[in-house]
């Protein structure tokens, strides 16, 4: 199937799509579903309308003081500053263009914060994650 033979990307969806994978998609499964999800703004974060409820409470789960969609989740909950500062020191954007989607070495990092900080899992899965320590006190 050809690209142009696909559905129209859906209006909400910022990104252009790509005859090529793009990097993330050699990341696991797991995370490169996350990844996916965020970008199209259908996940676990608070400010993503679910298939069940279209207008959830945006609040970010963790700070309480934003509305959490996938770029508070990543660049600027306050809560998640010592993680971040670990691991995504050179992401400043997760627009379309920055070199996150294109340099390994950033997706990588974006992998491993999502793991750590449990950025967009969903709360049945780990109960504990808004408790759950900041990586800086475990390594």
């Amino acid at each position: 199937m050809l690209l142009h033979d696909c559905d129209p990307t859906p209006p909400y969806y910022e990104h252009t799509p790509s005859p090529s994978p793009h990097p993330f998609m050699g990341l696991g499964e797991f995370v490169a579903w996350r990844i996916h999800q965020m970008r199209a703004a259908k996940s676990y974060l608070a400010a993503h309308p679910s298939w069940i409820d279209e207008n959830p409470d945006s609040s970010c789960l963790r700070c309480g003081t934003e509305p959490e969609p996938f770029e508070h989740a990543i660049l600027t909950c306050s809560t998640q500053a010592t993680d971040r500062d670990l691991l995504l020191k050179e992401v400043a954007s997760l627009g379309q263009d920055p070199p996150l989607w294109t340099e390994p070495s950033l997706v990588q990092a974006l992998c491993q914060y999502i793991s750590a900080t449990k950025t967009t899992f969903s709360p049945d899965m780990s109960p504990d994650y808004l408790t759950a320590p900041a990586l800086s006190s475990t390594t």
